[in-house]
């Protein structure tokens, strides 16, 4: 699982990336990727397959090799998504989906294009002080073949502006109470990190929820994935 993650982040002109990936005791289906597509195009993906062992893995495998496949090859991201369900819905039963959300940003436009395919609705922080959802998209992937094309959302990013991506295993994360961190608790930790970099925004993050944590183990995979313009 921890081999088709991406081993070095790439270098973005104007932009900072960091990501984490922390499994839980199982083998589960958390997965990330930054790729380079074009000399100015890069796409940043984060998905979470349900389930967990050596199946979920598998899944997310497939699911990893569609998007590397087809983000090259000049599809809209809502044709790519169609096809990259298509083909998970004819290689698994309807017990097994992704949640899958990817964008394209164009570091010349600062435009990011993306599709949201039933994952948490990734943070933009704005510089500003406003917080938005990148939530435009459609249904969970593997679950019921492409209808109608997947939505495509469209945001133009500033200098200060901050994407953060995450899996429910942030959001979800359990005291000893059994209680859920929230992606409202997830919200107010952002809003105070957002002036400092991705790695420090990830490192507050981590250190919130290993105190909201404390005493109980780790149920899922915890996963995120944050970029942020110069």
């Amino acid at each position: 699982q921890q081999g088709l993650l991406p081993r070095k982040l790439p270098e973005i002109p104007g932009i900072d990336v960091a990501a984490v990936n922390i499994p839980s005791r199982q083998v589960g289906g958390d997965y990330y990727d930054v790729i380079q597509i074009s000399g100015n195009e890069y796409i940043f993906a984060i998905g979470d397959v349900s389930g967990k062992g050596t199946p979920a893995a598998l899944l997310m495998a497939s699911v990893q090799a569609s998007l590397r496949a087809f983000a090259p090859m000049g599809l809209s991201l809502s044709g790519a998504t169609g096809r990259i369900n298509d083909l998970t819905c004819m290689n698994t039963g309807h017990d097994k989906f992704i949640t899958l959300f990817w964008g394209a940003l164009d570091v010349g436009t600062r435009q990011f294009r993306y599709v949201n395919a039933g994952h948490n609705p990734p943070f933009l922080l704005r510089a500003t002080g406003e917080v938005e959802r990148l939530d435009v998209g459609g249904i969970i992937i593997g679950f019921l073949k492409t209808q109608a094309p997947y939505p495509e959302g469209r945001v133009t990013l500033n200098s200060g502006d901050v994407v953060v991506m995450f899996t429910d295993g942030v959001s979800e994360a359990m005291n000893a109470s059994e209680e859920d961190f929230t992606e409202q608790r997830l919200e107010e930790v952002l809003k105070d990190s957002r002036a400092s970099s991705p790695e420090h925004i990830l490192l507050d993050v981590r250190r919130t929820l290993e105190a909201y944590t404390r005493g109980t183990p780790q149920s899922d995979d915890l996963t995120m994935l944050i970029f942020k313009v110069r």
